[in-house]
């Protein structure tokens, strides 16, 4: 008795570890085109909800082949953020002068 009860068990997480990897796919799709933001929210909640509503995760597939990404990866914005306050923090010690520190802001804004 207690050999089949753990034989279902068994059977219920791998059915269950299934079905997490199944609804994975579009948000693994999303991740290597570089897609984020709120798309890539999108995608997960239609992802997420394909549990109850199959339709939903056929639309979270379609959704991240056809929305395009950044070309880079999800934390540029991030990085970029990063770098800002570092060249700041070294225009406010005077390692860098204003206007080295101004073509630097630039290039660092005008980067996408």
């Amino acid at each position: 008795m207690f050999v089949e009860y753990l034989a279902l068990f068994f059977m219920f997480m791998l059915l269950c570890a299934f079905v997490c990897a199944v609804i994975c796919i579009p948000v693994m799709i999303a991740n290597a085109r570089g897609i984020c933001g709120t798309q890539k929210t999108i995608i997960l909640v239609l992802s997420w909800l394909g549990i109850f509503f199959g339709v939903t995760w056929l639309a979270a597939l379609i959704l991240s082949l056809a929305w395009h990404g950044e070309g880079q990866n999800c934390y540029a914005c991030g990085s970029r953020l990063d770098e800002l306050e570092k060249l700041a923090k070294l225009y406010k010690s005077k390692v860098i002068s204003k206007s080295e520190y101004d073509k630097m802001k630039a290039k660092l804004l005008s980067d996408k």
